[in-house]
């Protein structure tokens, strides 16, 4: 593998020669490392990396998911100017996979459920897992009758699904911007508006975050929203920044030592410092190194399904495997949900993509 040593972000922003297949995998491989121990041991406050920093694995994997699909939606955007494809192409990579695991998650259930199988379909509950999941856009539904009632943390099916909710959110808030920049056109303003409020809503949202979590008091919505809202918009302020950003190894190396540093001095500044610098690493490894792990771009994109596999995976094992440790279950899970994912990515996201052709 070899890296480029400084390079302008607006000349490799817009290829497709990157590593952000591979950065989402890992981002989701370390949601199963930190979901292992909340299941596996039945308390998430357990977790190793969040005792350390102060924040967990899983947080830190979702934080990488927000920046990167804010830069990479936000490029989708503004590069088409083509509201109608751009909604189809949300729609087209979120929902079909979805769907099928939803399936998979009812079919799951109907295996394991302590309810006989007439009851547990003919539960209401069945019914609002269907629709609430298979929707998203209000919230996920955790519950199914019978199912993972015994399991050490608590009855979720698949816990990893509350975060979809808050993306579909973030797009929403795009698509405003895009029917707003459409309006802008017609009266012929000029003006880039739509870029200039992607830029004022991240530096916005980075600050109520950073109220909200140095807040005791607040809602819980708030504080969700103002994270997500953060994150994501940090990635499409890079896309609409593109022109002023470089990306440097010796950044990289100045960045991980003042983090090192600002853990060391308390959670508290590692946890500013960590917000501040975290979407320069995630550019930096997508775009510096080159050779041989671009070859990974071959294999697809399996870091969707091995998400939204994973938990209903790891909430039965975690019930046949009394007294499972996290770095079995990490092990065990990790290998049945990339077959999973592979088989998802394939089958169902792939075939399901390239109806957006019929939309252009």
């Amino acid at each position: 593998m070899s890296y480029q040593n400084n390079i302008a972000l607006s000349s490799v922003i817009d290829s497709k020669n990157n590593n952000f297949n591979l950065i989402r995998m890992l981002a989701a491989l370390a949601v199963i490392v930190s979901h292992s121990y909340a299941l596996a041991l039945g308390n998430r406050e357990l977790e190793p990396i969040k005792n350390l920093l102060g924040i967990s694995l899983g947080s830190i994997a979702v934080d990488i998911f927000f920046i990167t699909s804010g830069l990479l939606v936000t490029r989708s955007l503004l590069v088409r100017t083509d509201l109608k494809f751009f909604i189809v192409s949300r729609i087209l990579r979120i929902f079909p996979a979805l769907l099928v695991s939803v399936l998979f998650c009812v079919i799951l259930g109907a295996y394991l459920t302590s309810f006989s199988l007439q009851n547990y379909l003919q539960d209401s509950t069945l019914l609002n897992f269907i629709i609430y999941n298979s929707t998203i856009i209000i919230t996920d539904y955790q519950e199914l009758p019978g199912v993972f009632y015994n399991a050490p943390l608590d009855s979720s099916v698949n816990g990893s699904l509350w975060t979809l909710p808050w993306e579909l959110r973030m797009y929403v808030v795009l698509i405003g911007m895009g029917v707003l920049s459409y309006v802008l056109k017609k009266v012929n303003i000029t003006f880039p508006i739509v870029p200039a409020i992607i830029v004022l809503i991240a530096i916005s949202s980075t600050a109520l975050y950073f109220h909200f979590h140095f807040n005791e008091n607040f809602h819980w919505f708030y504080y969700k929203f103002f994270r997500f809202a953060s994150a994501f918009f940090i990635g499409g302020g890079i896309y609409v920044l593109r022109n002023h950003i470089s990306l440097n190894l010796k950044w990289v190396v100045i960045i991980l030592s003042l983090l090192i540093f600002a853990l060391y001095l308390n959670k508290a500044t590692f946890f500013v410092m960590y917000i501040f610098t975290m979407p320069y690493l995630v550019l930096c490894a997508a775009y510096l190194p080159k050779g041989k792990i671009l070859k990974y771009n071959t294999m697809g994109d399996f870091s969707y399904g091995t998400y939204i596999y994973a938990w209903p995976i790891q909430q039965t094992i975690a019930i046949n495997i009394i007294g499972i440790s996290p770095t079995e279950m990490t092990i065990l899970a990790g290998t049945i949900v990339i077959v999973l994912s592979a088989i998802s990515w394939n089958f169902i996201e792939k075939p399901s993509m390239k109806l957006k052709r019929y939309f252009i």
